[in-house]
């Protein structure tokens, strides 16, 4: 299934870079509000990740209406997002990752740019895999942190890091909603990494996660993922993008590249 290039007329998904959806994909779907979608606050989570290319995401999304909400507001479906993640000037934060430290954070500004909101947030994993997160919605991004934002990170252990921008990833979000668990779905394309220097594009890769309590969630997502031949990995924008960019070590990021380079190769045929 062919997905559309982006069209004057398609009055139901913003102006997208590189690639829009067909505008009657979500019609069948019932929508969830950003208040109900705050209300699941699936801040303490576990993920799953998949990464596939964009010519069978209208396939996976058209499965998925009898069971999902969609997120939908202001008769949008699709919606920008920027992240700027910061690190030290050695990469300490990219490193912990790189090198299997079982307990790590990421520290970033989140700009939700079609909702004009702002947060300052902290994820961290934990040993059992469990991904936690704080977050505080802010006026505007900070050029540096402030008071609080240190004692914050410094309570969880990183006294003495100065953090600064290090790398801002862009992308268009669908989000999804089960309608009988607390199972959050994001699907996340049109991605762009760009540092100080350079940007780099991936017009062709989806980066679908799912979010739940349970360590391993039993979903129609995943199900319908998996018929598909695409499989379940690690992957993070943050570490892939720095890998890409940076002049940093790379050796374990090896496979996502690998799995990167595989699909800019496959045909826009599904």
């Amino acid at each position: 299934m062919m997905l559309q290039e982006p069209t004057q007329d398609n009055q139901d998904s913003p102006p997208i870079k590189g690639y829009t959806l067909s505008p009657l994909l979500f019609d069948s779907f019932n929508t969830i509000s950003l208040d109900d979608l705050d209300k699941m606050k699936l801040l303490g989570r576990f993920d799953s990740k998949f990464v596939f290319h964009r010519s069978k995401l209208e396939s996976i999304i058209s499965q998925m209406a009898a069971n999902y909400h969609v997120l939908k507001i202001k008769n949008q479906t699709v919606f920008h997002y920027e992240s700027t993640y910061l690190d030290t000037d050695d990469f300490k934060l990219y490193l912990m990752h790189h090198n299997g430290k079982p307990e790590r954070i990421k520290v970033r500004w989140r700009k939700y740019t079609d909702i004009q909101k702002v947060f300052f947030e902290v994820k961290f994993k934990t040993s059992r895999k469990k991904t936690e997160k704080i977050r505080t919605e802010e006026p505007a991004v900070l050029p540096e942190l402030n008071q609080a934002q240190i004692e914050l990170i410094a309570s969880l252990g990183y006294q003495d890091y100065c953090l600064k921008p290090k790398i801002t990833i862009s992308y268009d979000r669908i989000t999804m909603v089960s309608k009988s668990e607390n199972i959050k779905v994001t699907l996340d394309m049109n991605i762009r990494f760009e540092n100080m220097v350079e940007a780099k594009d991936l017009p062709n890769l989806v980066v679908a996660e799912v979010k739940s309590r349970r360590i391993t969630p039993k979903c129609l997502f995943i199900e319908a993922i998996k018929k598909l031949g695409i499989r379940q990995g690690s992957f993070s924008k943050y570490a892939t993008g720095t890998a890409i960019l940076e002049l940093v070590k790379h050796n374990a990021f090896k496979p996502e590249l690998l799995l990167i380079t595989k699909i800019n190769k496959e045909t826009n045929e599904f």
